[in-house]
This record gives structure tokens, sequence and C-alpha cells, in this order.
């Protein structure tokens, strides 16, 4: 039995295999000399017959062992002999990883970690806080008949000559918003924004920076993802004057149109101030399955220094506003969603005092000017209709023939009307996933007509001005516009003879790209 051990087979089998089975045959030799020595007599022989078959069992079974695992090194070298062409990704997915695979990977990955620290720290710029930088671009090319003179203005561009076409000076913007403070926990946040516009004239060929947006922004009311709790903010510092919709919109990536309403710039409202606003909203109704949310009121009160953007204060008197906006509490599915009925209040300080010749004005008396608006719209994809109205009463120094209560009255007014098709605007489209930049293409159309009357007294009778402005605007993607209007104006001469400055009519064409960031 150990001379079959040890035959050929047994030793063309690796070394450490050999050596336990070795051992293996050992131990069973000296049980069988111990059992020799413990039994005698006649009963020895049997006993030891019978342990001798035990081992010769468990030897075959080794021996059984050893054959298997022969096969299965011969059908290992098969495979490998079959695999010379096979491709390397699939011999490395079945080999095994070794302590060196290991040690090299952890080797790379540290590496790597290391080069993307160097480029964080050195070409990637950081700040204490999280925060959001934007921006846009805009291009803006005119057409106007008759000619704008060399006293008018376009756009803010007033031109040297005569001109019937050109391209307006770029316009860039470029903001800063983040998180100062961020309470996850009621979400009662602290914000901030800061924005800059640049500003060209014609006389020159450098650009301007102006501060326009400069505020931080404190939710008094949690701000805490449910779109059923009342939201509250308080804003402090320079920011847009909570006044109806139209003066609210001075950035031409939030225009329906590319020019602002008459009274926007008759009555003051197309500047920014610096104060506190706090605003808010009460009772929102709720439509989960369609991602909207209605308040009932929306508020916002307001202090501001009264005297425009990028000033410091210049008297002792603060101007006031409130606006209230009310929606209708409709369904979703209502044909009246979404229709608001809002009004705001301004009052107005400043001080009289007679024109000066030197660059200071003594102020003789104190002054107020009030600004009242109503206005109304009404947005139910694809329709849309919005009127505004707004008031304006400015107390002059001296009276004159055509205020002769010392007050001058003003009123402007405009209704719109759009139409809008494409998925752009669609919430269901904003949470589908999209290929690579792809984003649906959206156009909307507008009809606007607009009268501004800088004087409402029966005196004057020539100073009306009637705007009617058609507009396409096209969407290519979620960060770029086209806008393209027409636009006709018509001048009240009340019998006064037209001239270069006062045309009796204009037409125009305007276009404008803007692309945000």
């Amino acid at each position: 039995m150990l001379l079959a051990l040890s035959s050929g087979a047994v030793q063309a089998q690796p070394n450490n295999e050999i050596k336990a089975l070795k051992s293996v045959v050992n131990e069973l030799q000296k049980q069988l000399q111990e059992l020799k020595k413990s039994n005698s007599g006649a009963s020895t022989s049997s006993l030891e017959q019978a342990r001798l078959q035990e081992l010769a069992k468990q030897v075959s079974e080794l021996r059984a062992q050893l054959a298997k695992q022969q096969a299965a090194a011969q059908a290992t070298q098969a495979a490998a002999s079959s695999a010379e062409g096979e491709s390397q990704e699939s011999i490395d997915a079945r080999t095994a990883a070794t302590k060196a695979d290991i040690q090299g990977m952890r080797t790379d990955l540290e590496n790597y970690k290391y080069d993307q620290s160097r480029l964080l720290e050195r070409n990637v710029p950081s700040v204490t806080r999280n925060t959001k930088i934007g921006g846009s671009v805009t291009v803006r090319y005119d057409i106007q008949n008759p000619a704008a003179q060399p006293s008018a203005s376009s756009s803010g561009n007033g031109p040297t000559d005569p001109r019937n076409r050109g391209f307006n000076a770029s316009a860039v913007g470029l903001n800063f918003a983040g998180n100062l403070y961020r309470d996850y926990a009621e979400g009662r946040n602290l914000t901030y924004r800061l924005a800059l516009t640049s500003q060209n004239t014609a006389s020159s060929s450098s650009t301007g920076v102006n501060l326009t947006d400069a505020y931080l922004r404190y939710s008094f009311q949690p701000a805490s993802g449910n779109p059923e709790d009342s939201l509250g903010t308080i804003t402090l510092g320079q920011q847009t004057v909570p006044f109806g919709l139209d003066a609210q919109a001075l950035d031409p990536e939030v225009k329906a149109v590319i020019d602002n309403a008459g009274f926007v710039a008759g009555l003051g409202l197309n500047t920014r101030q610096t104060g506190l606003v706090v605003s808010g909203d009460y009772d929102p109704y709720v439509d989960f399955t369609n991602n909207y949310r209605a308040p009932l009121l929306t508020y916002s009160l307001g202090v501001f220094n009264g005297n425009g953007a990028n000033k410091a204060d210049n008297n002792n008197y603060l101007d006031t506003i409130g606006r209230l906006v009310y929606t209708l509490p409709v369904d979703y599915s209502s044909w009246l969603r979404q229709l608001q009925i809002g009004g705001s209040y301004y009052r107005g300080y400043t001080s009289l005092g007679p024109a000066s010749t030197t660059a200071t004005t003594v102020a003789t008396r104190k002054g107020h000017y009030d600004r009242y608006g109503v206005d109304v719209n009404w947005t139910h994809l694809p329709y849309s209709v919005a009127y505004e109205r707004a008031y304006g009463k400015q107390e002059l120094l001296t009276a004159s023939p055509a205020s002769p209560d010392s007050y001058q009255r003003s009123m402007g007014q405009y209704i719109n009307f759009g139409y809008t098709w494409g998925e752009q605007f669609l919430a269901s489209s904003k949470q589908q996933g999209k290929f690579d930049d792809y984003w649906p293409k959206s156009f909307q159309t507008f009809i606007r007509f607009d009268d501004w009357n800088p004087n409402r007294s029966g005196l004057v009778v020539n100073d009306k001005v009637f705007v009617a402005t058609l507009g396409l605007n096209v969407f290519f993607a979620e960060t770029t516009k086209f806008q393209i209007n027409y636009k006709h104006i018509r001048n009240q001469l009340g019998g006064a003879a037209p001239t270069a400055d006062k045309p009796a009519s204009v037409n125009a064409i305007q276009a404008l790209l803007n692309a945000t960031f």
C-alpha cells in the first residue's frame, strides 16, 4: 500500500500535496503499531485485519482526491491553451488581483487625489460660502424712421448725428448669489445677491460698470421646501421697487417686450432704490400633481432713500411703498387659474428749491409725490393678458399755468396680449430628462398698446404719447432669447407742426439677442 502511494502518479503532484499525503500515511502507520501493541492473543489478528481494511479505504479515498485534482489541473491547462486568442479584458476579468495590484491601485488613487487638490488650489477660485455666478450678454440693433436726432435718446445711447439704424452698445451683466447662513432645521436662511451691469454712451468708447442689486435677504418664515408653507422675507439693500408689474422688469432677460411702458420712466420707477422691504405671501393653494402653487395674498412693504441707485440719501426723508396682490382661489383646471389683481402705492419726499448754477441747491421746503397703481394679470398657458394703470402726483416748487395748484398730475397705462407655444415653460417638460444639451424651443407673440400722459391738465394738449408694439420672442434654449419688436409711436401735437425732435409718428424695428449664463 505504501509502495502504491509512492508511485509515479503521486510523485507528479505538487510537493505540498505529496507532503500532506505522506503525513496522513505516517499517522495511519503509527495508529496501526499502537493497535498491535495494545491488543494481544487470538483477537489481535482480527483487529489488525479490520484496521488494515480501514486504512486501505482511507488511502483509496486519498487517491480519488488526487485524481480529481489532476483532472482539474489538466482542465485549467486546456482552458489556458484554448484562450490564447481571448481578449485581455476577459482574461483580466477572471484573474484575481494580487497584493501588488491592490497596492498599485492605492498609489494611483493617492496620486489622483494630489493632482486634483493642486488643481483646485491653483486654478479654481474659492469662496467662504457657496456662491452661484450668473450673468447675461445683450446685443441690440435698431431701425427707426424718421431718424433719431442728436438730442434724442436710444436706450440711453444718444446719437451724435441723425441715425436711422445701427447697433447699440452691447450690455453685459454679472451677478453673484448665495447663502451666508443655511438653517437646515427651520429654513430661516440668510442669502445675498450682488449684480453689476455695463453702461455705454455714444460719446465715449469706455464702458462704465454700475451696481444694480446689492442686498441681504433673511427668510423670517420658513423656506423649508414644503409648498404649503407661507413664505416671508426681509430684504435690506439696493433692489428693485415692488411697484406694479412692468416697473419690476428692468433687466432684459425678464422683459416681455424690449422697452418698458412709458409711465415706468415717466414716474421715476425705472431705477433701483436702497432700503428695506418685507415681502411674503399668505394661504397658498398647492396642486402637487401639476406642480402648481398660488398664494391667496402676496404683500410687500418697504422704505427707501428715494433718490435712486448708487447714491447716499440726500435728505432726512424716507419714501414708503406698499403692494398687495390677490390671486383668485380656483383649481388648477379652471380657466381663471392665475388670475391676479394687484394694487401699489408709493409715497416719496423731495427737497424743493430753486435751480442753482452751483453744485449745491439749497432746499427751501419739503415736497412730496405720490404714485398709485393697479394691475390685472392672467396667465393661463398658452394665453396671457396683462393690464396696468398708474397715476402720479408731483408737488412743484411754484405754480405754473399748466399746474395752477403746484401739482403736476400724470397717468400711464398699457394692455398686453400674449400667446405662447412650445414646451419650455411647461412644468412637465422641465422635469423630463433631456439628451445632451437639448432644450425644447418655445415662441411667444405679443401685442401691446401703451399710452403716457405726463400732464393731465386740460391746459396741456400736446404731450401724450401712444405706442403700439408687435413682438415675437424665440427661446432657443433655457438661457438664450431672441426678441424682435415693431413699434409705431404717435405723438400728440395739439395742432402744432411736427418737428425733427417731435415728429407726428415714428416707426421702429428693434432686434435683441440675450444670452444668460
